[in-house]
């Protein structure tokens, strides 16, 4: 690749910005073009629901970079630009307003997109996604005058949104339609912990059920169940989690629950490569898509060092994501879809305990840890190294973590 290519990346999200700044860093000194449709200057999604919402974080606090930081970086920012189509025979993106840029590779980092209900009712005032800036925004100014909110969906973002709004003093009443939230993700135990949990700050938690219509007049005052439920609110959070950012199509770019890559970000088209949460990539056994931070900063980093000197740098992530909620720090490694058992270390009791995921061969494919950030190292470690281990030394809390992974080693 030479120096003097153009690098255009689609998307200033996690992903996007990381990927122009590591491109600065790993030697690029041809142009790099950074394009959203976003009109903000990038910012951090995930402390929109925690540390911005309860004001422990400025509206600067939320900015991926400094603005100056891309001028710097001779990285020309295109905010407002909504890209229509790629042509890769010209190397050309056309926007909608009928503009064409020209670039010599070509990354697509558009993240992911909300999923949306439709509900009787859903146009009165007080009724609310979380995505951008702007919704935060208008959250934030709205919640001043609330005293009772309801949340759609027991997911790691309702939940998160659930215990900044506690923090503010307004009662909260979450809506779930599955008896265990996040049963798929995390098992029946831990799942039964987390239903705990809010209970026990003052969150009610309705499951097995779901808001069929919205009362008020021009503001929400009220939303109804399938259950027959009347909850009073003037507020209403819709989290019902998000999908792959794929509206930008090629009949050549290969798609399935992400845009499709290898192991070094490339897609099925040549000099088009994808990074962050709009791509499904290989990982163990098959390909799997996550829409996480670290993923996406993480896979931008690697997928630009392919870029500037290809098939150079596989990506070998092991997936990871947090969440807070009150008080407490939720840690996620690892992807497992099903397992055989699941081993616990420490107490629930004391809110400080792991939970490993193991297959039938006794490897460990996931683990999720409540208080006790010391696992953390020693599981990824332990993933990372897929080799059966001993169930029983998982179990003891006397054989410390790193023993246990340093005797796979």
């Amino acid at each position: 690749m030479s120096d003097s290519d153009t690098i255009m990346i689609l998307g200033a999200g996690i992903a996007g910005v990381h990927a122009a700044e590591n491109l600065r860093k790993e030697g690029h000194q041809g142009s790099i073009v950074l394009v959203d449709r976003d009109n903000q200057v990038p910012y951090d999604r995930p402390p929109l629901s925690k540390q911005w919402m309860t004001g422990e974080t400025d509206d600067s606090g939320v900015l991926l970079r400094h603005p100056d930081f891309y001028e710097d970086r001779d990285i020309d920012l295109k905010l407002g630009e909504e890209i229509t189509n790629i042509n890769p025979v010209r190397k050309t993106i056309t926007t909608k307003d009928g503009f064409d840029y020209e670039w010599d590779k070509l990354m697509i980092a558009t993240g992911s997109k909300l999923r949306t209900l439709s509900i009787e009712g859903d146009y009165l005032k007080g009724i609310f996604y979380l995505r951008r800036m702007a919704d935060a925004l208008a959250i934030k100014q709205h919640m001043q005058h609330v005293k009772e909110a309801v949340i759609i969906g027991a997911g790691f973002i309702g939940a998160e949104m659930a215990s900044s709004l506690k923090q503010l003093g307004i009662e909260v009443t979450i809506v779930e339609r599955s008896a265990y939230p996040m049963e798929n993700i995390v098992g029946r135990q831990v799942s039964e912990y987390f239903l705990n949990l809010h209970r026990r700050n003052g969150v009610e938690v309705m499951t097995e059920d779901s808001v069929v219509q919205f009362n008020g007049d021009s503001e929400v005052q009220e939303a109804m169940t399938a259950g027959g439920r009347r909850i009073p609110c003037q507020a209403v959070m819709l989290s019902v989690g998000v999908t792959p950012n794929m509206e930008l199509t090629h009949p050549q770019l290969e798609m399935e629950n992400g845009y499709i890559v290898n192991e070094f970000g490339e897609t099925s088209i040549p000099d088009i490569y994808a990074a962050g949460d709009c791509t499904s990539w290989p990982y163990h056994s098959g390909p799997i898509h996550v829409e996480h931070w670290d993923h996406a900063v993480n896979h931008a980093k690697t997928v630009t060092k392919n870029m500037i000197s290809p098939q150079s740098s596989p990506y070998t992530y092991t997936p990871y994501f947090w969440s807070d909620q009150y008080g407490s720090r939720f840690q996620y490694f690892g992807h497992a879809k099903t397992w055989s058992q699941i081993i616990q270390r420490g107490s629930m009791e004391a809110n400080a305990f792991t939970y490993f995921y193991l297959d039938d061969q006794n490897i460990i494919q996931a683990a999720f840890i409540s208080n006790q950030a010391k696992n953390a190292l020693p599981v990824r470690r332990m993933i990372k190294q897929q080799r059966p281990i001993d169930p029983e030394d998982l179990a003891d809390d006397s054989i410390s973590l790193k023993k246990v992974q340093r005797s796979l080693a």
